[in-house]
């Protein structure tokens, strides 16, 4: 059986969403890890790995958009043949709700950094504009908010990486191929 890899062009995404779809991949895990481990460790060590994790945040954004504008002009291959019906709205769900959580979770990270007069420095390079003025309540609710969104991106992410796995290797669509960068 041929794989996707080495199928018509027209069978894989474009270099671009290619390289997009794995630059956030990685810094979303990146970023999940480093709010993960940073639980318990001592605050400067805590807040030195913050200031990674908020500015990656903000790139995951930035690259999010990016992608979006991106796929507006370029439309995803289709489904490979023989793909369950079932499987095709769930193709278009998960990447729904990939993209809501790419913009929202933060977004709210964002939100929250703004409400408790935290600015965002990005990498050094400059300060994001607070997008909220000052305000403990609401700097509290979207802290819970991010936590959560990063719950759900956490779950979700699992789902996507099993689901590619299970095509690739027990039912053997090289699927991966569409989004192999190499």
């Amino acid at each position: 059986m041929a794989t996707i890899a080495n199928a018509a062009p027209g069978m894989r995404y474009t270099k671009v969403a290619i390289w997009l779809h794995w630059a956030i991949g990685l810094a979303v895990l990146t970023n999940i890890s480093l709010a993960m481990l940073t639980e318990g460790l001592p605050r400067a060590t805590r807040m030195a790995l913050m200031n990674i994790h908020k500015p990656l945040g903000i790139a995951v954004l930035g690259l999010t958009v990016l992608l979006i504008l991106w796929r507006i002009g370029h439309r995803p291959p289709p489904q490979p043949a023989g793909t369950p019906a079932w499987q095709r709205p769930m193709s278009r769900i998960v990447h729904f709700l990939f993209y809501a959580l790419l913009i929202l979770l933060p977004l709210s990270g964002w939100i929250w950094f703004s409400a408790a007069d935290r600015p965002i420095d990005f990498f050094g390079l400059f300060q994001l504009p607070a997008i909220v003025g000052p305000d403990e309540a609401l700097a509290d609710q979207m802290h819970e908010r991010h936590e959560t969104l990063g719950i759900a991106m956490l779950v979700l992410a699992a789902i996507h990486i099993l689901a590619a796995l299970k095509h690739q290797f027990v039912d053997r669509t090289g699927l991966i191929g569409r989004m192999n960068p190499f």
